[in-house]
């Protein structure tokens, strides 16, 4: 079993955190499949994973592996394997700050729940879910969605609204193209991610005490 890890990074500021480097040496040290890990770095972030996806496709891996440089899975992703399924995420807490929105919870995993025309986090945290949606800093994907000719068409581009303004982000996209090529979507909460982000402590403040009250 042949699997693709990539880490993407943006031209602009290559980075890559520390903890996503124990990471990548963590799976590149798993003997149950072979690896290969990439590093790509082209701009903007949804061209960057079309080209991954070209080149998955051009040498023939059987699993995509791909996490954030912010964004370390804690545990060893390549478990999911065994799984078999067509999309899993390892579920990564966004950090949620709104002023509009005080009193909402301060920190969500990013699995969701399709209500209407609108995402929630999905509510039962806890081992393996099928879910509406997951966020792309962390996912295992088979090589099946892939070989599905739709899945070859911008799969993760962003759904715009008429005045150009972002209707659906990429993952959410990438989400909704997929179920509707018949492709289920899994959440693992025993495979959580760390995030690193940098935030304003008052700001974070503001929102736990009004979500405590």
């Amino acid at each position: 079993m042949r699997i693709l890890v990539s880490v993407p990074t943006p031209p602009a500021r290559p980075y890559i955190h520390k903890h996503c480097v124990f990471a990548l040496l963590r799976l590149q040290q798993d003997s149950r499949y072979e690896t290969k890990i990439i590093l790509p770095s082209h701009n903007p972030f949804e061209n960057n994973l079309h080209h991954i996806i070209n080149q998955f496709l051009r040498e023939g891996f059987d699993y995509w592996l791909s996490f954030d440089a912010d964004n370390p899975p804690m545990n060893n992703p390549l478990d999911l394997v065994e799984l078999d399924k067509d999309i899993v995420g390892c579920p990564t807490p966004i950090v949620h700050f709104e002023k509009s929105k005080l009193g909402e919870r301060p920190v969500y995993y990013n699995a969701y729940k399709k209500q209407g025309d609108a995402y929630t986090e999905w509510p039962v945290r806890e081992g393996l879910q099928k879910v509406d949606a997951i966020g792309t800093g962390c996912f295992l994907i088979a090589k099946r969605v892939f070989e599905h000719l739709d899945m070859q068409k911008g799969a993760f581009t962003r759904k715009l609204n008429k005045d150009g303004t972002v209707e659906r982000g990429n993952d959410i996209s990438f989400c909704e193209r997929a179920t509707k090529a018949g492709f289920e979507i899994y959440a693992h909460f025993n495979y959580l991610c760390r995030h690193f982000n940098e935030v304003e402590v008052s700001e974070m403040i503001q929102q736990w005490m009004a979500f405590k009250k």
